[in-house]
């Protein structure tokens, strides 16, 4: 800062591979809390485009954060100082600045999508991990390799699925195996850091599942399962989802994984608890009463049988005797 020493460097920001379109990124945070806490009262970017590309509330931020705070905001490449009152056309511009830099973003992520989507529906992968039991090509990230150290385990939890083995019987022989989860083995070779994204390390219900009912296993790519709203992933319609067939090598035979469905829809109708029968109508209802207070006396239900009794007596006398089948009158 050889031009302004009146001006020293105490600390670099950055955001690498983060949306200007969004403020919650880890080094904008960190600068925020340097601010509350005094440590800094002047920030510099290359241009406007670096503080965000967000046109309110990029503007929020220099028009009324930075001068409540007194902190000075300058960007270099956009001829803008917040304590040079003399250059107004700059202050003036940098409202329309925003904007444009809010449409650029906005242009971009189309982009995006659009060639992502063109990527999905050539049998391109193109997600940030593969899945468990492949590995991205070295030689080409869109395209997955069986991993032999996961292959097996994938192949067997299939296997132990099609001969009407509950998932939780599952996950306790993975675990009395020592098989890593999903999460524990990205982590080992380097691909999870996060320990929200690692997760416990124990195998679950949700772990096992997601592998059996997913087709990439068969040698079919299904994406574009989800989209972005307001900057909130959605589950979309499986009549959106991207299918294309025979883009890897599988895993699994399509019989195989029919079976392991099958076996899976089995196994929860047998444990799904039956429907409780619907109350039928009281028709007895001002008709029967307490022999003790006179008051109405209440219906309760017990199994399949219907009794009547007092609420207002908790002695339990002038209780009913008589009681009749649920379902009958």
């Amino acid at each position: 800062m050889a031009l302004c020493p009146d001006i020293e460097v105490t600390e670099v920001y950055t955001d690498n591979g983060i949306s200007g379109r969004t403020f919650e990124r880890t080094g904008f945070q960190k600068m925020l809390e340097d601010i509350e806490l005094g440590k800094i009262n002047c920030v510099i970017v290359k241009d406007l485009s670096r503080l965000g590309r967000n046109a309110i509330d990029t503007g929020y931020y220099i028009e009324k954060y930075f001068p409540l705070h007194q902190v000075r905001f300058i960007a270099v490449n956009d001829q803008y100082d917040s304590e040079d009152s003399s250059n107004s056309a700059a202050h003036m511009i940098v409202p329309l600045k925003n904007m444009v830099n809010e449409a650029y973003a906005a242009d971009i992520s189309r982009k995006v999508r659009s060639q992502q989507r063109q990527a999905m529906q050539e049998g391109q992968f193109v997600g940030s991990r593969p899945p468990y039991g492949y590995l991205k090509d070295p030689n080409n990230c869109h395209k997955l390799v069986v991993n032999p150290d996961t292959a097996p385990v994938v192949k067997q939890i299939f296997q132990w699925t099609a001969e009407g083995i509950s998932v939780s019987e599952i996950t306790k022989r993975l675990a009395e195996k020592g098989v890593p989860t999903p999460g524990k083995y990205a982590e080992s070779i380097g691909l999870l850091s996060h320990p929200r994204l690692v997760g416990s390390g124990r195998w679950d219900a949700r772990i096992v599942e997601r592998i059996i009912s997913n087709q990439v296993y068969t040698g079919c790519m299904v994406q574009g399962k989800t989209k972005v709203l307001g900057h909130t992933q959605v589950n979309v319609t499986q009549n959106e989802w991207v299918t294309v067939c025979n883009t890897h090598e599988p895993l699994i035979s399509r019989e195989l994984f029919e079976k392991a469905q099958s076996a899976r829809k089995h196994n929860a109708e047998k444990y799904t608890r039956p429907a409780k029968e619907s109350y039928s109508p009281n028709i007895l209802r001002g008709r029967v009463f307490c022999g003790h207070c006179g008051k109405n006396l209440h219906r309760r239900r017990n199994g399949s049988f219907y009794f009547f009794h007092c609420i207002s007596n908790p002695t339990g006398a002038g209780r009913t005797r008589w009681g009749r089948r649920c379902g009958r009158n």
